[in-house]
């Protein structure tokens, strides 16, 4: 590439070098060389040092002229670059054109001086300006004093202020931490306050234990009585069953009357129907003039205190009720025992005679009127012994829908023609564990008195059976329910739409021999209670007037599957004779004799204690002269169970048959696994004897 033919002109070597005409000298060429060197670069440190402070001091006047300045002071300094290089290379050209440079940029600088020179000599001195800025100084110290008196009588005002400002605010926290406080403590309280803030009681106000009572929110105008165009809330004011006016409530009461009102105890209705009793304090606010401007109240729930207080006294009903079974009871178990013992000595004498006088007889009619006279006082003392909850009972486990159907005949023929029998008997229904003949008792009991509550109308009697499972609540509502505990339960339930009853004859149908016929019956369901007793069950009846009754009974379910019960018992066989000797022990005579004589007459001999220790001291003289032991359960000095460990002891292979008037179950139990042979329900009569002792003896 070729330069440009100026530059080639410019930087011409036809010309002699500079150092020729120094007749190239080192030393000489050297001082020229360093010298034009350091002032060229002196020449290029003053435009720096200039450029920097015009750029720092920006306020400073006429800076182009300072620039101007800067560039002659370069040009100037390139000359004497170009005057070291023309020493040995002849750019004459080239120093003689950075030359004129340098003059047109002296001529320029040189104007610019002249033309500002009347303004830079108008500049103030020195002298001029520090006199100005004295001046000045003084003013500005002058003005600061007034502003710093200034300044300091605001910052007393501020301070003053900033202190009455704190005071204020200070007041205002200790007030709100004081209301905050007793909204605090009004909220906790698990007593309900109200709180009217005006004298009208239109605006009232409730805590939180007032709010949930009514079940409304806790920013709610609780005013039964609000201002207008404010909807009131939808819960009620009890008292006495009967709904309060606004006039009748406490706190309106109280601004009315100006008067405290205390101990007001009235039932809240909640919009959900549920109710909460409270006790209620009403005290009215007073202003100035002793006038009421408001009022606060207080509302205590008592509801758990009532119910505590419903509950022990029905608790108390139910204890003076069940002491009252228990005392009936332990009386009717008393009276049926020795009722039994006497008419075990009138059965047994008169079957002794019926058996000893010929079949033709004509006293067997009266004999056969005296067994039928003592059967049925058997009959009754079975109802008393079974209100009583010892009846005799031969436990098994049964089927009831099998006891119910097997007992339909019956039903059948003891109930009115005009009632009509309904069974609605469940399926796959669980075993019990009862007695079919109290059982049996039981339903003809339930269904005579249904068809007697029906009377001479058509009416219909249902006989149901179920299973349910009762919880703890429902076994709160069933008659004497005892030790009963939730769980499986089958029931009998018969039902009648007769007369029905109303609350004060449902208090007294359970009563030994209370009756709403013009004759008595007996105990009747008194007997029906204490055989469900008997057998750990509950009552529960529902009856209503002109609508009938409903009798459900509860039985506990057994393990297992229960068996039919048949309805009749094969006679036993009266020939069968016996031989031995019977240790008869009984402390009532007349049992005694008539054992005796009863044994005798089918072939033993007889031996008789009036009480277990004499029995005991006969039997250790000779055990083996007895056969079999003929054991009373109750007796003085020693009784039965007693009598019976002492026998055992003597000889554990002794026969032991016990009688009693109590229940099988109940009097045997005591000797479960001891070995117990036999057991003969008072009173008896010669074939159950026979069946007794033949049991015992063959086994058969």
């Amino acid at each position: 590439m070729n330069k440009p033919s100026w530059l080639d002109e410019l930087c011409s070597s036809t010309f002699m070098p500079h150092g020729q005409c120094y007749l190239w000298d080192p030393d000489l060429l050297r001082l020229h060389a360093i010298s034009d060197g350091l002032i060229a670069l002196a020449y290029f440190s003053i435009p720096l040092t200039l450029l920097y402070f015009v750029r720092k001091r920006r306020d400073l006047p006429y800076p182009a002229l300072f620039l101007l300045f800067g560039a002659f002071i370069v040009a100037c300094g390139s000359t004497h670059v170009l005057e070291v290089v023309t020493i040995w290379h002849p750019y004459y050209w080239l120093t003689g054109s950075v030359k004129a440079v340098t003059a047109v940029i002296s001529l320029v600088t040189a104007v610019g001086l002249v033309r500002i020179m009347p303004q830079a000599l108008a500049l103030p001195s020195a002298a001029e300006l520090r006199a100005s800025n004295m001046a000045l100084e003084e003013k500005v110290r002058i003005r600061t004093a007034d502003l710093s008196r200034a300044n300091e009588e605001l910052r007393r005002e501020v301070a003053q202020r900033e202190e009455a400002e704190q005071e204020i605010h200070r007041l205002n926290s200790s007030l709100q931490q004081r209301l905050d406080e007793m909204q605090t403590l009004v909220d906790v309280l698990p007593v309900g306050v109200g709180i009217a803030h005006d004298a009208m009681g239109r605006d009232i106000r409730a805590n939180r234990a007032f709010a949930r009572m009514l079940n409304l929110p806790a920013e709610a105008n609780v005013s039964l009585f609000p201002p207008p165009g404010q909807t009131p809330p939808s819960f009620r004011i009890l008292h006495g069953g009967r709904e309060l006016s606004v006039a009748e409530l406490p706190i309106h009461r109280a601004l009315r009357e100006n008067h405290t009102t205390a101990g007001f105890e009235e039932t809240i209705e909640r919009p959900d129907g549920s109710q909460v009793i409270v006790l209620t304090n009403a005290v009215p606010l007073l202003d100035d003039q002793g006038r009421p401007r408001g009022c606060v109240a207080t509302y205590q729930d008592i509801t758990p205190l009532v119910e505590m207080e419903q509950r022990r006294r029905e608790m108390d009903r139910k204890l003076q009720d069940t002491q009252k079974l228990e005392s009936l009871g332990v009386l009717a178990g008393g009276i049926a025992h020795d009722f039994n013992n006497l008419l075990t000595g009138i059965l047994g004498n008169a079957s002794l005679a019926r058996m000893e006088l010929p079949a033709h007889s004509a006293m067997q009619p009266h004999l056969e009127q005296i067994e039928q006279a003592s059967h049925r006082a058997a009959e009754l003392c079975q109802q008393m012994l079974a209100y009583s909850g010892k009846g005799r009972f031969v436990v098994q486990q049964i089927d009831l829908n099998d006891l119910v159907q097997h007992t339909t005949h019956l039903l059948s023929i003891s109930i009115s023609k005009k009632c009509v029998l309904r069974f609605n008997l469940a399926p796959g229904l669980p075993a019990i564990t009862a007695d079919a003949t109290q059982l049996r008792q039981i339903i003809m009991n339930l269904v005579i008195n249904a068809s007697e509550a029906i009377g001479l109308r058509s009416g219909v009697i249902a006989v149901s059976t179920g299973h349910t499972r009762i919880d703890r609540n429902y076994l709160a509502t069933l008659l004497h329910p005892g030790e009963l505990t939730p769980g499986d339960y089958v029931f009998l339930e018969v039902s009648d739409n007769g007369s029905g009853m109303d609350a004060n004859t449902l208090k007294k149908i359970f009563d030994p021999f209370f009756t709403t016929k013009f004759t008595g019956r007996g105990l009747g369901l008194a007997a029906v209670l204490g055989i469900v007793r008997g057998h750990h069950g509950a009552l529960k009846v529902y009856s209503e007037v002109g609508r009938g009754s409903t009798f459900k009974l509860f039985l506990p379910q057994a393990e297992g599957t229960g068996e039919s019960a048949a309805p009749l018992t094969a006679a036993p066989d009266t020939s069968w004779r016996g031989s031995g000797t019977v240790l008869v022990v009984d402390d009532e005579e007349p049992v005694r004799a008539v054992a005796a004589r009863l044994l005798q007459a089918i072939g033993f001999t007889t031996e008789l204690a009036n009480d277990g220790r004499e029995a005991v001291e006969k039997y250790r003289l000779d055990p083996a002269r007895y056969a079999l032991v003929l054991l009373d359960l109750t007796m003085p000095h020693m009784d039965g169970e007693e009598a019976f460990r002492q026998l055992r002891h003597l000889n554990p292979g002794v026969k032991v048959v016990l009688m009693s008037g109590y229940n099988q179950q109940e009097a045997v139990g005591r000797f479960t696994g001891k070995g117990l042979a036999g057991f003969v329900q008072k009173p008896f009569e010669i074939e159950r004897m026979i069946a007794a002792v033949r049991q015992v003896l063959l086994g058969r």
